[in-house]
């Protein structure tokens, strides 16, 4: 098992394009900040910030690319100790009511597994799906939809032992597919996962119902205010996730897997150094050098 400090990577959903950066320009900046791991999001059409346009992440698209871009993808990840893939989500759907953008979501997540596979990844995770717009359904409908994708990624994964689930979420909708699909896991996104469920109490359900299932966490941060959430905030902005007991119930229940930050930052060099925060934060929790007395961390 890697040391705490070596599991702690970065995810290309916040690195945005702002000065014009590649995909390859965001893999030499995170290995020179000295993080082991990198988590790929394989699209070109993802943005969150930007004014008065968005700037979109860094990506790969894997309609679009050839044997020699893949190739020489996986030779620049080989800087990291580690690489895990995560779907796409923005105008992706497994549930929408349109079946043809319910298929073309399956292959392109299909390509996502294909690329794990290659990068030989320590997890691959997915969204879920959601409804469509002016189109009411059961949803047990949706939920039949997810499963039936969950059962053919396990197949895909399993014979490279690849580590597979669905991020957080609803609790009970991840305990459906993890109920029913040998080997499937969750995503532990605990941003997602907090402002799911309202509660600490909630909240602290997600390790007792998966514990030994969780394949990849999210870290993030949530502002609460005016009663609404903003989700992807660095530690010091957090007002509602407890990192304190949230990394000291990981360390406690054996969890050994990657721990991703996916925090928001105007350009790639600031969302580095609130990840680096964030790694300072984690390692002195769970070394047991670090006892937050408030739920922000204040340097």
């Amino acid at each position: 098992m890697l040391p705490i400090e070596d599991r702690i990577g970065i995810s290309t959903h916040f690195l945005a394009t702002t000065h014009g950066e590649s995909l390859h320009d965001a893999i030499r900046m995170v290995h020179k900040a000295g993080f082991a791991g990198f988590e790929v999001v394989p699209a070109l059409d993802q943005a969150q910030v930007g004014y008065p346009h968005n700037h979109p992440n860094v990506g790969i698209d894997l309609f679009e690319a050839s044997d020699g871009d893949l190739d020489k993808l996986a030779g620049a990840l080989l800087a990291f100790k580690w690489v895990t893939i995560h779907s796409p989500h923005l105008d992706w759907n497994l549930a929408s009511a349109n079946r043809h953008l319910r298929r073309l979501t399956w292959d392109y997540y299909d390509k996502c597994i294909e690329l794990a596979v290659r990068l030989k990844a320590a997890a691959m995770t997915f969204h879920m799906g959601g409804g469509t717009w002016g189109y009411q359904r059961d949803p047990q409908v949706m939920q039949q939809y997810h499963l039936q994708y969950a059962e053919h990624a396990a197949e895909l994964a399993r014979p490279h032992n690849l580590p597979v689930g669905y991020e957080a979420g609803g609790l009970d909708g991840l305990k459906f597919i993890c109920d029913r699909v040998p080997g499937w896991g969750i995503n532990m996104d605990i941003g997602h996962a907090y402002m799911s469920i309202h509660s600490d109490q909630g909240y602290l359900r997600f390790f007792d119902e998966f514990k030994g299932r969780i394949v990849e966490v999210h870290h993030n941060g949530v502002n609460h205010y005016w009663g609404r959430y903003m989700e992807h905030q660095p530690p010091h902005l957090n007002n509602m996730v407890d990192f304190q007991r949230t990394y000291e119930r990981l360390r406690d229940d054996g969890y050994e897997g990657p721990i991703v930050c996916e925090i928001q930052g105007m350009d790639i060099a600031q969302v580095i150094r609130h990840c680096r925060e964030s790694k300072d934060m984690i390692c002195g929790i769970w070394e047991g050098t670090l006892h937050m007395e408030e739920r922000w961390y204040a340097l």
